[in-house]
Protein backbone atom coordinates (compact mmCIF):
# COMPACT_ATOMS: atom_id res chain seq x y z
CA UNK A 1 0.00 0.00 0.00
CA UNK A 2 1.58 3.56 -1.54
CA UNK A 3 1.34 6.77 0.61
CA UNK A 4 1.64 10.32 0.49
CA UNK A 5 5.77 10.39 0.83
CA UNK A 6 5.82 14.22 0.59
CA UNK A 7 3.11 14.92 3.36
CA UNK A 8 5.19 12.29 5.38
CA UNK A 9 7.94 14.31 5.17
CA UNK A 10 6.13 17.77 5.71
CA UNK A 11 4.47 15.77 8.93
CA UNK A 12 8.96 15.43 9.87
CA UNK A 13 9.46 19.02 8.66
CA UNK A 14 6.61 20.46 10.77
CA UNK A 15 7.98 18.66 14.16
CA UNK A 16 11.19 19.22 13.66
CA UNK A 17 10.66 23.07 14.32
CA UNK A 18 9.61 21.72 17.94
CA UNK A 19 12.50 21.62 20.23
CA UNK A 20 11.92 19.13 23.44
CA UNK A 21 13.35 17.97 25.99
CA UNK A 22 12.26 15.42 28.88
CA UNK A 23 9.39 16.84 30.91
CA UNK A 24 9.66 19.91 28.37
CA UNK A 25 7.53 18.12 25.28
CA UNK A 26 4.65 21.00 24.77
CA UNK A 27 5.59 22.17 21.82
CA UNK A 28 6.01 18.91 20.41
CA UNK A 29 2.72 17.30 21.62
CA UNK A 30 0.56 20.85 20.60
CA UNK A 31 1.92 19.98 17.26
CA UNK A 32 1.14 16.44 17.08
CA UNK A 33 -2.68 17.39 18.38
CA UNK A 34 -2.78 19.66 15.29
CA UNK A 35 -1.85 17.07 13.05
CA UNK A 36 -4.38 15.18 14.62
CA UNK A 37 -7.11 17.35 14.59
CA UNK A 38 -6.45 18.50 10.88
CA UNK A 39 -6.49 14.66 9.70
CA UNK A 40 -10.03 14.21 11.71
CA UNK A 41 -8.34 11.67 13.95
CA UNK A 42 -9.84 11.27 17.52
CA UNK A 43 -7.53 11.22 20.39
CA UNK A 44 -7.14 11.70 24.18
CA UNK A 45 -4.61 13.01 26.62
CA UNK A 46 -4.08 11.40 29.83
CA UNK A 47 -3.30 12.91 32.85
CA UNK A 48 0.90 12.87 32.69
CA UNK A 49 0.58 14.26 28.84
CA UNK A 50 0.68 11.20 27.47
CA UNK A 51 -1.53 11.29 23.90
CA UNK A 52 -3.23 8.23 22.88
CA UNK A 53 -5.03 8.70 19.00
CA UNK A 54 -7.45 6.16 17.76
CA UNK A 55 -8.70 5.07 14.41
CA UNK A 56 -11.55 2.54 14.52
CA UNK A 57 -11.15 -0.49 12.31
CA UNK A 58 -13.96 -1.97 9.92
CA UNK A 59 -15.92 -4.92 10.87
CA UNK A 60 -13.75 -6.42 13.70
CA UNK A 61 -15.32 -8.00 16.88
CA UNK A 62 -15.65 -6.68 19.97
CA UNK A 63 -12.88 -8.40 21.28
CA UNK A 64 -10.61 -8.52 18.28
CA UNK A 65 -6.73 -7.84 19.23
CA UNK A 66 -5.79 -4.41 18.04
CA UNK A 67 -2.32 -2.73 17.42
CA UNK A 68 -0.68 0.31 18.69
CA UNK A 69 2.26 2.55 17.42
CA UNK A 70 4.12 4.10 20.36
CA UNK A 71 7.13 6.97 20.08
CA UNK A 72 8.53 9.46 22.33
CA UNK A 73 7.96 13.05 21.74
CA UNK A 74 11.28 14.19 23.92
CA UNK A 75 15.04 14.30 23.10
CA UNK A 76 18.15 14.39 25.17
CA UNK A 77 19.27 18.02 26.23
CA UNK A 78 19.76 19.66 29.16
CA UNK A 79 17.55 22.16 31.86
CA UNK A 80 18.83 24.91 34.06
CA UNK A 81 19.23 23.37 37.69
CA UNK A 82 20.73 26.69 39.91
CA UNK A 83 21.00 29.84 38.85
CA UNK A 84 23.88 30.86 42.31
CA UNK A 85 23.74 34.52 44.12
CA UNK A 86 27.08 35.42 41.31
CA UNK A 87 25.70 34.74 38.47
CA UNK A 88 26.54 31.11 37.36
CA UNK A 89 23.81 29.36 35.77
CA UNK A 90 23.88 25.55 35.79
CA UNK A 91 22.54 23.31 33.59
CA UNK A 92 22.09 19.27 34.54
CA UNK A 93 21.74 16.74 31.66
CA UNK A 94 18.17 15.54 30.77
CA UNK A 95 19.04 11.50 29.25
CA UNK A 96 22.45 10.71 27.48
CA UNK A 97 23.80 13.23 26.12
CA UNK A 98 27.30 13.23 24.52
CA UNK A 99 29.97 13.09 27.28
CA UNK A 100 31.90 15.59 24.99
CA UNK A 101 29.65 18.55 26.05
CA UNK A 102 31.30 18.21 29.59
CA UNK A 103 34.54 18.44 28.21
CA UNK A 104 34.62 20.94 25.73
CA UNK A 105 32.32 24.12 24.31
CA UNK A 106 29.04 23.61 22.80
CA UNK A 107 26.47 25.74 21.15
CA UNK A 108 23.14 25.31 22.25
CA UNK A 109 19.75 27.30 22.64
CA UNK A 110 16.98 28.02 25.37
CA UNK A 111 13.24 28.09 24.63
CA UNK A 112 10.06 28.64 26.35
CA UNK A 113 6.41 27.30 25.62
CA UNK A 114 6.09 29.83 22.73
CA UNK A 115 9.24 28.18 20.70
CA UNK A 116 11.52 31.26 21.50
CA UNK A 117 14.41 30.51 21.53
CA UNK A 118 17.79 32.31 23.05
CA UNK A 119 21.35 30.99 21.83
CA UNK A 120 23.80 30.42 24.21
CA UNK A 121 26.73 28.38 25.57
CA UNK A 122 27.73 25.34 27.64
CA UNK A 123 30.72 25.42 29.09
CA UNK A 124 32.44 23.46 31.79
CA UNK A 125 33.56 25.38 35.19
CA UNK A 126 35.51 24.69 38.12
CA UNK A 127 33.83 22.27 40.60
CA UNK A 128 31.51 20.81 37.87
CA UNK A 129 29.61 17.78 39.01
CA UNK A 130 29.07 14.83 37.02
CA UNK A 131 27.01 15.85 34.14
CA UNK A 132 26.94 19.91 34.90
CA UNK A 133 27.86 22.38 32.74
CA UNK A 134 27.56 26.27 33.45
CA UNK A 135 25.35 28.49 30.71
CA UNK A 136 26.44 31.60 29.22
CA UNK A 137 23.49 33.52 26.81
CA UNK A 138 21.98 37.20 26.81
CA UNK A 139 18.38 35.25 27.87
CA UNK A 140 16.50 34.84 30.82
CA UNK A 141 17.74 31.28 32.80
CA UNK A 142 15.34 30.01 35.48
CA UNK A 143 15.07 27.02 37.29
CA UNK A 144 14.05 24.36 34.61
CA UNK A 145 14.68 26.29 31.76
CA UNK A 146 15.52 23.46 28.44
CA UNK A 147 18.40 24.11 26.53
CA UNK A 148 18.89 21.83 23.39
CA UNK A 149 21.75 21.88 21.32
CA UNK A 150 21.84 24.78 18.35
CA UNK A 151 21.86 22.57 15.29
CA UNK A 152 19.69 22.51 11.91
CA UNK A 153 15.71 21.47 12.48
CA UNK A 154 15.35 19.69 9.05
CA UNK A 155 16.73 18.93 5.83
CA UNK A 156 16.54 16.28 3.51
CA UNK A 157 19.95 15.85 1.43
CA UNK A 158 20.98 13.41 -0.63
CA UNK A 159 18.86 10.73 0.57
CA UNK A 160 19.40 11.46 3.86
CA UNK A 161 17.21 13.16 6.69
CA UNK A 162 19.06 15.38 8.71
CA UNK A 163 17.58 16.51 11.93
CA UNK A 164 18.50 18.05 15.39
CA UNK A 165 16.31 15.35 16.83
CA UNK A 166 15.26 12.06 14.79
CA UNK A 167 15.21 10.14 17.69
CA UNK A 168 12.11 10.13 18.06
CA UNK A 169 10.41 12.60 15.52
CA UNK A 170 10.88 10.27 13.24
CA UNK A 171 8.77 7.76 14.66
CA UNK A 172 6.10 10.14 15.93
CA UNK A 173 6.00 11.49 12.14
CA UNK A 174 5.81 8.11 10.99
CA UNK A 175 2.82 7.07 13.13
CA UNK A 176 0.98 10.42 11.96
CA UNK A 177 1.57 9.47 8.36
CA UNK A 178 -0.04 6.01 9.31
CA UNK A 179 -2.69 7.33 10.95
CA UNK A 180 -3.73 9.58 8.44
CA UNK A 181 -4.01 6.38 5.39
CA UNK A 182 -5.68 4.58 7.72
CA UNK A 183 -8.31 7.45 8.46
CA UNK A 184 -8.91 6.97 4.23
CA UNK A 185 -8.73 3.31 4.15
CA UNK A 186 -9.65 1.88 7.62
CA UNK A 187 -8.06 -1.94 8.60
CA UNK A 188 -10.36 -4.38 10.37
CA UNK A 189 -8.47 -3.61 13.37
CA UNK A 190 -8.59 -0.77 15.65
CA UNK A 191 -5.13 1.34 15.46
CA UNK A 192 -3.65 3.55 18.14
CA UNK A 193 -1.55 6.25 17.84
CA UNK A 194 0.62 6.85 21.19
CA UNK A 195 2.78 9.77 21.99
CA UNK A 196 4.52 9.41 25.44
CA UNK A 197 6.92 12.12 27.29
CA UNK A 198 10.34 11.25 29.50
CA UNK A 199 11.28 8.84 27.77
CA UNK A 200 14.83 9.22 27.22
CA UNK A 201 15.04 9.41 30.99
CA UNK A 202 13.58 6.46 31.52
CA UNK A 203 10.39 5.66 29.40
CA UNK A 204 8.47 7.45 32.27
CA UNK A 205 5.25 7.91 30.40
CA UNK A 206 5.18 4.53 28.82
CA UNK A 207 5.78 2.72 31.94
CA UNK A 208 2.90 4.87 33.46
CA UNK A 209 0.45 3.74 30.27
CA UNK A 210 2.10 0.00 30.71
CA UNK A 211 1.11 -0.06 34.95
CA UNK A 212 -2.20 1.80 34.53
CA UNK A 213 -2.85 -0.18 31.17
CA UNK A 214 -4.36 2.22 29.74
CA UNK A 215 -4.65 0.46 26.74
CA UNK A 216 -6.07 -2.89 26.82
CA UNK A 217 -3.97 -5.54 27.23
CA UNK A 218 -5.33 -7.45 24.13
CA UNK A 219 -3.11 -4.73 21.91
CA UNK A 220 0.43 -5.50 20.45
CA UNK A 221 2.69 -2.90 21.18
CA UNK A 222 4.91 -1.79 18.55
CA UNK A 223 7.95 0.62 19.28
CA UNK A 224 8.60 2.94 16.43
CA UNK A 225 12.38 4.07 16.81
CA UNK A 226 15.40 5.38 15.96
CA UNK A 227 18.42 3.63 16.71
CA UNK A 228 22.13 3.47 16.56
CA UNK A 229 23.94 1.74 14.35
CA UNK A 230 25.42 -1.22 15.37
CA UNK A 231 27.34 -3.82 13.47
CA UNK A 232 24.93 -5.75 11.22
CA UNK A 233 22.85 -3.43 10.62
CA UNK A 234 23.32 -0.42 7.73
CA UNK A 235 21.46 2.64 6.43
CA UNK A 236 19.92 1.99 3.27
CA UNK A 237 18.98 -1.67 3.66
CA UNK A 238 15.62 -0.79 4.89
CA UNK A 239 13.79 -0.40 8.29
CA UNK A 240 14.48 -2.76 11.10
CA UNK A 241 12.23 -5.35 12.39
CA UNK A 242 13.42 -5.27 15.93
CA UNK A 243 13.85 -8.37 17.58
CA UNK A 244 14.98 -6.62 21.12
CA UNK A 245 16.74 -4.09 22.83
CA UNK A 246 18.97 -3.61 25.73
CA UNK A 247 16.68 -4.76 28.10
CA UNK A 248 14.03 -7.26 26.76
CA UNK A 249 14.02 -10.16 23.95
CA UNK A 250 10.57 -9.27 22.40
CA UNK A 251 7.42 -11.07 21.98
CA UNK A 252 7.62 -13.72 18.86
CA UNK A 253 3.63 -13.44 18.09
CA UNK A 254 3.86 -9.82 18.20
CA UNK A 255 7.20 -10.09 15.65
CA UNK A 256 5.07 -11.92 13.33
CA UNK A 257 2.58 -9.25 12.58
CA UNK A 258 5.38 -7.44 11.35
CA UNK A 259 7.17 -10.64 9.37
CA UNK A 260 3.38 -11.16 7.77
CA UNK A 261 3.70 -7.20 6.40
CA UNK A 262 7.46 -7.78 5.30
CA UNK A 263 6.51 -11.28 3.19
CA UNK A 264 2.96 -9.36 2.02
CA UNK A 265 5.02 -5.98 0.35
CA UNK A 266 7.84 -8.15 -1.29
CA UNK A 267 5.13 -10.30 -3.08
CA UNK A 268 4.61 -7.11 -4.69
CA UNK A 269 7.74 -5.66 -4.36
CA UNK A 270 10.75 -7.68 -4.62
CA UNK A 271 12.53 -4.58 -4.52
CA UNK A 272 11.80 -3.76 -0.97
CA UNK A 273 14.25 -3.60 1.86
CA UNK A 274 14.08 -4.53 5.06
CA UNK A 275 16.50 -5.48 8.09
CA UNK A 276 16.00 -7.49 11.33
CA UNK A 277 18.18 -7.42 14.25
CA UNK A 278 18.53 -7.33 18.06
CA UNK A 279 19.16 -3.29 18.50
CA UNK A 280 21.07 -3.50 21.55
CA UNK A 281 22.74 0.30 21.80
CA UNK A 282 19.94 1.12 24.10
CA UNK A 283 16.03 0.37 25.45
CA UNK A 284 13.06 1.45 23.86
CA UNK A 285 9.30 1.72 25.01
CA UNK A 286 8.54 -2.06 23.75
CA UNK A 287 10.49 -2.79 26.78
CA UNK A 288 8.19 -1.30 29.48
CA UNK A 289 5.13 -2.67 27.87
CA UNK A 290 6.72 -5.94 27.62
CA UNK A 291 7.57 -5.82 31.36
CA UNK A 292 3.90 -5.44 32.05
CA UNK A 293 2.47 -8.16 30.18
CA UNK A 294 1.95 -6.87 26.88
CA UNK A 295 3.04 -8.17 23.29
CA UNK A 296 5.52 -6.25 22.10
CA UNK A 297 7.58 -5.55 19.42
CA UNK A 298 9.59 -2.59 17.58
CA UNK A 299 10.48 -1.47 14.00
CA UNK A 300 13.66 0.97 14.10
CA UNK A 301 15.12 3.34 11.46
CA UNK A 302 18.86 2.86 11.69
CA UNK A 303 20.60 6.15 13.22
CA UNK A 304 23.87 7.87 12.74
CA UNK A 305 24.82 10.34 15.62
CA UNK A 306 22.48 8.97 18.14
CA UNK A 307 21.71 11.51 20.43
CA UNK A 308 23.62 14.36 18.82
CA UNK A 309 27.37 12.33 19.24
CA UNK A 310 29.03 12.47 16.04
CA UNK A 311 31.33 9.20 17.24
CA UNK A 312 29.78 8.17 20.54
CA UNK A 313 27.91 8.99 23.53
CA UNK A 314 30.61 8.09 26.01
CA UNK A 315 33.52 9.81 23.95
CA UNK A 316 34.52 13.12 26.04
CA UNK A 317 36.42 13.88 22.67
CA UNK A 318 34.09 13.30 20.37
CA UNK A 319 31.94 16.21 18.84
CA UNK A 320 27.91 17.54 18.35
CA UNK A 321 26.68 16.85 15.06
CA UNK A 322 23.22 16.55 13.52
CA UNK A 323 21.21 12.74 13.75
CA UNK A 324 20.91 11.18 10.15
CA UNK A 325 18.74 8.58 9.24
CA UNK A 326 18.10 7.07 5.30
CA UNK A 327 15.06 8.76 3.64
CA UNK A 328 13.96 5.52 2.46
CA UNK A 329 14.32 3.20 5.55
CA UNK A 330 11.80 5.98 6.82
CA UNK A 331 9.67 5.46 4.06
CA UNK A 332 9.86 2.35 4.13
CA UNK A 333 9.74 1.89 7.78
CA UNK A 334 5.93 3.80 7.33
CA UNK A 335 4.93 1.17 4.54
CA UNK A 336 5.59 -2.16 6.60
CA UNK A 337 3.66 -0.19 9.82
CA UNK A 338 0.37 0.74 7.53
CA UNK A 339 0.57 -2.82 5.95
CA UNK A 340 1.35 -4.24 9.44
CA UNK A 341 -1.99 -3.30 10.03
CA UNK A 342 -3.50 -5.48 8.04
CA UNK A 343 -1.83 -8.46 9.60
CA UNK A 344 -2.75 -8.44 12.86
CA UNK A 345 -5.35 -11.38 12.35
CA UNK A 346 -2.25 -13.41 10.78
CA UNK A 347 -0.15 -13.69 14.05
CA UNK A 348 -1.09 -16.88 14.94
CA UNK A 349 -1.14 -18.23 11.27
CA UNK A 350 2.27 -16.76 9.55
CA UNK A 351 3.89 -18.37 7.19
CA UNK A 352 6.86 -18.88 9.60
CA UNK A 353 5.06 -20.02 12.23
CA UNK A 354 3.23 -22.34 10.67
CA UNK A 355 6.02 -24.20 9.23
CA UNK A 356 6.94 -25.44 12.69
CA UNK A 357 3.82 -26.51 13.71
CA UNK A 358 3.85 -29.32 11.22
CA UNK A 359 6.28 -32.47 10.56
CA UNK A 360 6.13 -34.25 7.21
CA UNK A 361 4.76 -37.65 7.52
CA UNK A 362 7.54 -38.84 5.89
CA UNK A 363 10.13 -37.51 8.39
CA UNK A 364 8.18 -38.66 11.10
CA UNK A 365 8.32 -41.96 9.58
CA UNK A 366 11.97 -42.03 8.87
CA UNK A 367 12.95 -40.76 11.85
CA UNK A 368 10.88 -43.74 13.84
CA UNK A 369 12.71 -45.86 11.72
CA UNK A 370 15.43 -44.53 13.12
CA UNK A 371 15.21 -44.85 16.46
Amino acid sequence: MRFDEERSLEILRVLGKNPATSFNEGLVSGQIKILLSESDISYKEDEYGNIIAEVSGVGAEDDAPSIAFVAHMDHPGLEVTEVRANGLVIATAMGGIPNAVFNQESDGFTFDSEGNRSPCRLQSYDGATDRTVCVVGDGVFDVGTPITFDLEDFFVEEGTINMRALDDLAGCASIITVLCELKKKPSRNNVYGIFTRAEEVGLIGARLLALEKTISLNTFMVSIETSSVIPGVQQGLGPIIRTGDASYTFNAEAEQILVSARNSILKNDDSFKCQRQLMSAGSCEASAFAANGYKATGIAFPLINWHNATTFIGDPSGGIGLEKISLGDYLGGIQLMITSTHCVAQSENSVMVARYREVRNEDRVRLSSCA
